[in-house]
């Protein structure tokens, strides 16, 4: 350091002309964000007239600035609440160094070879010296490296390279600054572009133009894959140089140009293969997290940082991805999908493990021949939570169906694979043997049959010990599984279509739901609404027929008939019943609750109300499982925290582009000591009311919702409260501490009248009961209540919470339920799928109709206790 500092009372003081120029740009209140603003000062003017000798004078002397602040700025006596204690906001001056020293670079110096050399050392022990100090960070790219660069480059353009400044720039190149991975920061310098410079002027590898991914994470890999390539090596070469250090949001026609030359060079086929190599790389590369420490007040504080790719290896899959343009068969589909979910997953406190990446194969998928990328975009859209990224896709998705002329639900019912199933059943053939793979519900279910037809209960050991075969199986497996993928999504998706209220012509309909092999065994168990001229009829599928609820086959279908999905808000009560009586007597599971199905119709409360809805308002709500269902159900919400960011409401919403309407779900803080998380998100919230509003931000009357819509929203906001309501957790009466204020509302939810869902579930009790056996004359419904004698006691288990009293004072019972517990239950009959909260009011009965046989003591003490 050139030690031109005196201190006095901790305060510092620099007697040097450096320092002077800073400070009568600091005491004109003047700004400085970069070398235009520098540009406008008089005093930088003053500064450019200096000789070069003066110049880099200066330079160093800011460079002392730099360092002396940032080492100073860490004491503790002169840091008081966390802010400088200086007698002037001495951080200021130390970012304005900084800004003076590129403005400075950024004009022709006339360094020579030594000059430079001394320059660049600064830097480095600088960075090496600051490493200790970390309460103002600052790193080796925060230095105007390529400015830097230019200069020497500019002394070369006269003068050879001196073995003392090769020999120099071939350390620079092995210095750890250029090894890192680390992201460079958004103001900071590009090291990448910085070491390419240095070897270009080294001459290095200029004759093959090797290229080498500097990445401590899949670098190894990536260079492995790339040094097993055999043959047009410079063209592959050429291509990772080009595709390393891509910017933007989608590629430049220039450089899809250039890459399909280098892909034709190649052979198209050849370079798919090496392609998928590398972009299967990031799939079976683990998030890592590691502990971080930083000093602070004479105190060492730790944290855990979880990260993904490094900034080079993001860089070098976003450009490999944008370089699968031209690909569109479904090997690569399916790559870039598994790319893209992986890229969007969500790291606590980061956001997207790798948003460049995950909007790169976006846009791929979106922008590629035919509507299978978009089709996949339609599935991914179904399995991302941040509401950012489903703007992204949902602006691709919107593109592709105006591109094809078409709706997005269209485009989406398109792009279905079928996976060549019939039926959504198919046989694969395994040398003599036969894998049958079936969906059932929820489930892709495996059987193996040999060649006389006998069903076997194991892989048979002539597949096992065949490599070919079982190669064969792995493939049938990873298909098996990706099929369960797309069940779940379309199950979703055809879910949403009751909001729609979507009419298809039945041509359509036949091609894209009947016989689809996939969407059969859903569309098929559900129930629907056929229409031709003046006649209208309701009815299923069974047979390769169409029979009505009273079992009339339906024969005058046929292409000039239009065809929706049956809903209960479209019929009269007595056509509801009947459905739900047919699903019962055939035990039929639908795959997605329809005929007992939830109906929510406007209340007298409601119409006097006009414009919103207090009917699931007044709950508390836990709020990290609301913000998750929430988000499956395609609503938009923010966690709201207990720091002080003067929101004390907010409100979760849902889009319905196709009614020009937005449903509103208000939610309230519930201001209460502790109850937090260690990053300050509330864990409890309040609910409050349910309203729409139009395209004009108009708050809408509920009578003029139609009604499916208003059915619908209701629906979802009743799904929320039921699952995520602290009334449904059974420990809650006994959990401590400030809840306790919250007991009254435990009581009033957990014993309290039905809502609708459970309404549903006390139908379907109804209907049950007689045909279980354990259950017969030893469970009844009395109102609210499950009935249940036990040998013990009698219990009255609540339908729609679970939550247990029992007889003869009503004394709560406890009982956490565990998924093992639900087995039983889950073997009953029950007319529709996902039902977990009827599954445990089934398992609790089942327990405690045979009380004497519970050997559970956290159970068994509170049944014995003394009255």
């Amino acid at each position: 350091m050139f030690g031109l500092f005196k201190k006095k009372k901790e305060v510092l003081s620099f007697d040097i002309k450096a320092f002077k120029y800073l400070k009568e740009i600091v005491s004109q209140n003047q700004s400085v964000y970069g070398y235009q603003d520098l540009q406008q000062l008089d005093v930088f003017q003053n500064i450019k007239k200096l000789s070069d000798n003066e110049k880099k004078e200066l330079i160093h002397q800011f460079l002392d600035i730099i360092e002396e602040i940032r080492k100073t700025s860490t004491k503790k006596n002169l840091i008081q609440n966390g802010y400088l204690n200086f007698n002037e906001n001495y951080h200021k001056y130390s970012n304005l160094a900084n800004e003076m020293i590129s403005a400075l670079l950024k004009s022709k110096m006339n360094y020579d070879d030594k000059e430079w050399i001394n320059l660049m050392n600064r830097f480095k022990n600088i960075d090496q010296s600051l490493k200790q100090y970390s309460a103002y960070y600052y790193s080796f790219n925060n230095f105007p490296i390529n400015y830097t660069i230019k200069q020497i480059e500019y002394y070369l353009k006269d003068h050879p390279v001196s073995e003392e400044l090769s020999a120099y720039l071939i350390d620079m190149l092995n210095w750890k600054q250029f090894k890192t991975t680390d992201d460079r920061y958004y103001y900071g310098s590009n090291l990448n572009t910085a070491k390419k410079k240095i070897q270009k002027i080294l001459n290095i590898n200029q004759d093959t133009n090797k290229f080498e991914l500097s990445s401590n994470d899949i670098g190894p890999q990536v260079n492995e894959i790339i040094q097993s390539i055999s043959s047009k090596n410079e063209d592959y070469y050429e291509l990772f140089h080009l595709i390393s250090d891509v910017n933007g949001g989608k590629p430049t026609q220039k450089l899809i140009k250039k890459v399909m030359e280098l892909q034709d060079n190649i052979g198209v086929d050849q370079y798919k293969k090496v392609a998928h190599q590398l972009l299967k790389l990031p799939l079976t590369y683990d998030f890592v997290t590691k502990e971080k420490r930083y000093n602070w007040r004479d105190n060492v504080h730790t944290y855990t940082e979880t990260t993904f790719l490094c900034k080079p290896s993001q860089n070098f899959i976003k450009g490999m991805v944008w370089s699968m343009h031209r690909y569109s068969d479904k090997e690569t589909i399916h790559l870039l999908s598994k790319l893209c979910e992986k890229s969007y997953s969500k790291i606590p406190g980061v956001g997207p493990a790798a948003a460049s990446v995950g909007n790169a194969t976006a846009y791929i998928l979106g922008n590629m021949r035919g509507k299978d990328g978009l089709g996949a975009l339609s599935r991914l859209k179904l399995k991302v939570k941040q509401n950012n990224i489903k703007k992204t896709i949902d602006k691709y998705l919107n593109e592709g169906a105006k591109k094809f002329g078409i709706s997005v639900e269209e485009l989406k019912e398109m792009s279905v694979p079928d996976f060549k199933l019939n039926q959504g059943r198919k046989r694969i053939l395994l040398g003599d043997h036969t894998l049958e793979i079936s969906i059932e519900g929820n489930n892709v279910i495996q059987v193996f049959f040999n060649k006389d037809g006998r069903s076997l209960k194991s892989v048979p050991s002539a597949v096992k010990n065949s490599p070919s075969l079982y190669n064969k199986l792995k493939e049938a497996r990873k298909e098996i599984k990706e099929i369960k993928t797309v069940v779940s999504s379309q199950k979703q998706r055809i879910d949403n279509q009751f909001i729609l209220d979507r009419n298809w012509d039945y041509t359509s309909f036949k091609k894209y739901y009947i016989e689809h092999g996939v969407l059969y065994p859903i569309v098929s168990k559900l129930i629907w609404i056929f229409t031709k001229n003046e006649r209208s009829v309701d009815a299923i599928y069974k047979d390769s027929q169409w029979y009505t609820v009273n079992d009339e086959v339906v024969d005058w279908i046929d292409n000039n008939t239009t065809v929706k999905l049956w809903h209960p808000v479209h019929v009269e009560e007595d056509n509801i019943l009947q459905w739900r009586t047919k699903m019962i007597d055939l035990e039929w599971k639908q795959p997605i609750k329809q005929a007992f199905r939830e109906l929510y119709l406007l209340t007298d409360a409601e119409l006097s109300t006009k414009s919103y809805s207090n009917r699931m308002a007044a709950h508390i709500i836990k709020q990290h499982q609301f913000n998750a269902l929430s988000s499956l159900r395609d609503w938009k919400y923010s966690l709201m925290g207990a720091f002080d960011d003067g929101i004390d409401a907010d409100m979760a919403s849902k889009y319905l582009p196709e009614y020009g309407l937005t449903a509103q779900f208000f939610i309230d803080e519930i201001v209460s000591d502790d109850d937090f998380n260690d990053t300050g998100i509330w864990l409890h919230v309040a609910t409050d009311q349910v309203k729409f509003i139009n395209k004009d931000n108009q708050t809408v009357d509920l009578a003029d919702v139609p009604k499916v819509v208003f059915s619908e929203i209701m629906r979802d906001v009743d799904m929320f409260v039921g699952v995520c309501s602290v009334g449904n957790d059974p420990q809650w009466m006994d959990n401590n501490g400030d809840r306790q204020i919250h007991r009254g509302y435990w009581q009033s939810y957990s014993f309290g009248d039905l809502n609708e869902i459970a309404k549903t579930k006390k139908s379907i009790l109804e209907n049950l009961l007689p045909r279980l056996t354990k259950l017969k004359g030893k469970a009844e419904i009395n109102g609210k209540f499950l009935i249940v004698k036990g040998d013990l006691r009698t219990y009255k288990i609540h339908i729609g919470s679970g939550n247990i009293l029992m007889e003869p004072n009503d004394q709560y019972l406890c009982i956490v339920p565990a998924r093992s517990a639900e087995t039983k239950a889950e073997k009953v009959f029950v007319p529709f799928e996902g039902d977990r909260g009827l599954s445990i009011v089934l398992s609790k009965a089942f327990l405690l109709v045979d009380d004497k046989k519970i050997t559970d003591s956290t159970i068994t003490s509170q049944i014995n206790r003394q009255l």
